[in-house]
């Protein structure tokens, strides 16, 4: 009886683990092609960022920060700009899958190449181009921070090239 329950469990645990190797490769990662892509991640992010602000909106009606109007006009308002945001994005993946301007495999490669790049200390200034070393913290060449900049309303550090904070989601 327990040989078959520890059989059960493998094949479980083999399965479980198999899993992701036998996904459709013809799916499209957003959450991997938004690294390689700036129109996608802008949308990516302003999708989490109206979701969050949904939820808030929730939370504040639910303590009763929020009158009912208010709650309905704004809930109104963020929903509109999640349907739109959802709909941009949709229309995006969708071109980008059937013209096929980016696949898996391709953007696997480019980012691949990034991190051995960044690895091997190849790494260059975003606003210049000028090469520095991977302790550098400003360009030598034209003084851009090469750490990114911090949230104006948590204080967080963005990463560069961030156009919304990933703690607090108000604009950089």
């Amino acid at each position: 009886m327990i040989t078959i329950a520890i059989a059960v469990v493998i094949v479980l645990t083999v399965a479980f683990v198999a899993f992701p190797l036998f996904k459709s490769s013809d799916e499209l990662d957003l959450s991997f092609v938004a690294l390689t892509d700036p129109v996608l991640e802008n949308l990516i992010v302003q999708r989490d960022a109206t979701y969050a602000a949904i939820k808030d909106l929730e939370n504040d009606h639910t303590m009763g920060k929020l009158s009912d109007g208010d709650y309905r006009s704004l809930r109104a308002k963020y929903e509109t700009k999640a349907v739109t945001i959802l709909q941009e994005l949709d229309s995006l993946t969708r071109s980008k899958h059937n013209s096929g301007a980016i696949s898996r495999e391709q953007a696997l490669e480019e980012e691949i190449g990034r991190l051995r790049r960044a690895a091997s200390g190849e790494t260059k200034c975003v606003k210049c181009g000028t090469p520095h070393a991977p302790e550098d913290v400003f360009c030598a060449k034209c003084g851009a921070s090469l750490r990114g900049v911090r949230c104006p309303s948590c204080g967080r550090r963005a990463a560069i090239g961030d156009k919304f904070c990933g703690k607090c989601g108000s604009a950089i």
